[in-house]
């Protein structure tokens, strides 16, 4: 009886070691501006990857299939690190989505002051009127809105402090 324990659970853990090669390393790109961890951007396998190289003066999107110590593997080419000139990380960048939350707080913020002021000129003299105060302030709101938008980070340029990584862990 114990034998056969024995075996079994011999047999499990023989194809959990042969099947589970993967599930031990890590692979994944990491774009960093300087040495702060706060400004690490990270693309692991399976992810979309927009970059631009030196030969391409476009991006070009593609899907991550592997990453080895000196190149990236692509469903469509393969790539070196030192190739690239710049990554789009719109929507990778978790800054961003706090500017966009910035600028659509901005742009409510600018339409309910002016329906405000709309409902109270309605109220009051059963007319639509807007007073100067209110248009100016509701107008920096859009503006500012609009700025916020426009600021949001869009490209990664590998230059200077700007640096790409291919990081295994635990790989082989």
């Amino acid at each position: 009886m114990t034998n056969r324990i024995f075996k079994s659970c011999s047999l499990i853990l023989i194809v959990l070691l042969l099947f589970s090669e993967n599930a031990f390393s890590q692979k994944f790109i990491l774009l960093q501006k300087g040495s702060k961890e706060k400004n690490r951007l990270k693309y692991e396998i399976g992810e979309t990857f927009t970059y631009k190289t030196k030969k391409n003066d476009f991006y070009i999107t593609d899907v991550i299939k592997d990453i080895q110590n000196d190149i990236i593997v692509l469903s469509e080419n393969v790539l070196l690190p030192s190739d690239i000139t710049s990554v789009y990380i719109l929507k990778k960048d978790p800054r961003n989505s706090t500017l966009k939350n910035l600028s659509f707080l901005s742009y409510g913020a600018g339409a309910v002051l002016l329906s405000a002021n709309v409902i109270n000129s309605l109220y009051q003299d059963g007319s639509i009127r807007f007073e100067s105060g209110g248009l100016i302030t509701s107008g920096i709101l859009f503006a500012s809105g609009f700025g916020f938008s426009k600021l949001r980070y869009k490209h990664f340029k590998i230059h200077k402090r700007n640096k790409i990584q291919l990081i295994t862990l635990y790989g082989d």
